[in-house]
């Protein structure tokens, strides 16, 4: 299984910043403590009112979109600073997850967006898209030619009654940070490294007890480790015709 470009390079960026990698299962709290300007806040119960009541009481001004429901975690960034809110009435292998998870969403949705604008534009561009002053028409004009998006906002939290992202793109943004989270806390060729693994089973029950994932997390990542063979439709024609 071949692990995504994008997701392998941030990972290794991590990892230079943090010094070396973790032995498993990984916490990735002190590991983000060197990396990355991103603080892990547990607060018990979390939801959305929880989460906007926490960041009022520390003076800052954010709106969640979307009705009061419960949160395993969400990500606030702005200047270059993230906080992560995690419920900490759960149990550790979800923290875990959950952590990497916004982790994930911090590299790849923020922290890569703020080292490509300081590439391409300079410091004057994280000006922008820290909301410190609009864009002018000729930096707007740039941002276009280089494809950054100047004072780009994501809101990933938006969900529909069943809990489900109302769009595609929101749904597309928390399946990659899944895949960089997995990557993260068990990285491929770590987990394949040994060999391929006997069973399904096996590998779900090596990435619960060794790498520490939850266990829905640990199913769908195997899954994506060992996909199941598609069957051909020719060849399951021809066995009812021989059977």
């Amino acid at each position: 299984m071949s692990v995504p470009l994008w997701a392998a390079e941030l990972t290794r960026a991590f990892w230079e910043k943090a010094g070396q990698p973790e032995p498993f299962p990984r916490s990735l709290r002190r590991a983000i403590a060197r990396a990355v300007r991103l603080s892990i806040v547990l607060l018990p119960r979390l939801s959305v009112r929880a989460a906007l009541d926490w960041l009022q009481n520390c003076g800052l001004v954010c709106e969640l979109p979307g009705e009061d429901r419960p949160l395993r975690a969400c990500l606030v960034a702005r200047s270059g600073h993230g906080v992560a809110l995690v419920d900490g009435s759960d149990g550790e292998a979800e923290q875990r997850f959950s952590i990497a998870h916004e982790l994930a969403h911090f590299l790849r949705d923020y922290w890569s967006l703020r080292r490509r604008i300081l590439k391409r534009l300079g410091t004057e561009g994280l000006q922008v898209l820290d909301g410190e002053r609009p864009p002018t028409s000729q930096e707007r004009f740039h941002a276009l030619l280089r494809d950054v998006p100047l004072g780009f906002h994501l809101h990933l939290m938006e969900r529909n009654r069943d809990g489900k992202p109302v769009s595609s793109s929101i749904a597309q943004a928390e399946d990659d940070a899944d895949r960089l989270a997995y990557e993260l806390l068990a990285p491929a060729d770590h987990v394949l490294g040994n060999g391929k693994p006997k069973s399904r089973q096996e590998l779900e029950r090596n990435l619960r007890e060794f790498y520490g994932l939850p266990s829905v997390q640990a199913s769908r990542y195997a899954g994506l480790l060992l996909p199941q063979a598609k069957s051909d439709p020719l060849l399951l024609r021809l066995r009812s015709v021989i059977q």
